[in-house]
């Protein structure tokens, strides 16, 4: 049973979640206004901004501040009204997946990244993460094991068996979204400047995401995505 404050987490972060909202909408402005004109970009802005303002306490609590998931999740909800909206203005499943790119793209270019994921501090971090995800505290958050470098083929890797994005995508109605929403990772990886391979996804119909990390690697770009090993939607 969640408690009255968890349960209040995001209602009390309403106004800051909507200034993010605007934040990223005013990241990926550009590349909306190309893909559908100055008129229907103000038409998007405020559709979207409403839908997401819906979801908001929709939002399933999974630690709050606590969990460095919490932000994924928001992002990702962000997202979603967005997808939608492409949706029904009729774009069909690729040309979505390429101005979402597009957005990914826009968004990564701005948004700084906080921590060094090969530092020995963000690595034990994750491993004490992977081990708390088992308890399954929150039915809605993650849950992964960490995996070992190699030594020859990946830094270090995670194998995620539950997934808090495809979860809320799956409530929502959403989940034919997920193929597009997980190559932000790798979208994420490529502006970033390190490897990231995945053979399979949750959100592709798979039972898990076997993320591999490189240092010092590269990832290509990811759209189009029929070359990616966990692309399913053909």
């Amino acid at each position: 049973m969640t408690t009255e404050k968890e349960n209040n987490y995001y209602l009390k972060k309403k106004r800051i979640l909507l200034r993010t909202f605007d934040a990223a909408l005013t990241m990926g402005k550009n590349v909306l206004v190309a893909y559908f004109g100055e008129s229907k970009y103000k038409e998007l802005s405020t559709t979207v901004r409403n839908e997401f303002e819906i979801l908001i306490p929709q939002i399933p609590y999974i630690g709050g501040d606590d969990n460095p998931g919490t932000e994924s999740l928001i992002f990702n909800v962000i997202l979603l009204p967005l997808l939608q909206f492409f949706e029904k203005e009729g774009l069909d499943y690729y040309e979505i997946g390429k101005v979402t790119y597009d957005l990914f793209e826009a968004f990564y270019k701005v948004i700084l990244l906080k921590d060094n994921i090969f530092s020995e501090e963000f690595i034990n971090g994750e491993k004490e993460r992977a081990k708390n995800s088992k308890l399954c505290k929150y039915a809605d958050d993650w849950v992964f094991d960490f995996i070992k470098s190699d030594g020859k083929n990946f830094t270090f890797g995670m194998d995620y068996s539950e997934c808090g994005v495809h979860k809320f995508y799956k409530a929502q109605g959403a989940e034919h979204f997920m193929p597009i929403v997980c190559i932000a990772d790798l979208a994420q990886a490529q502006a970033y400047g390190y490897g990231l391979y995945r053979t399979q996804t949750i959100g592709n119909g798979a039972p898990l995401c076997d993320f591999r990390y490189v240092k010092n690697g590269s990832t290509p770009r990811a759209w189009p995505p029929d070359n990616l090993p966990e692309f399913k939607k053909k």
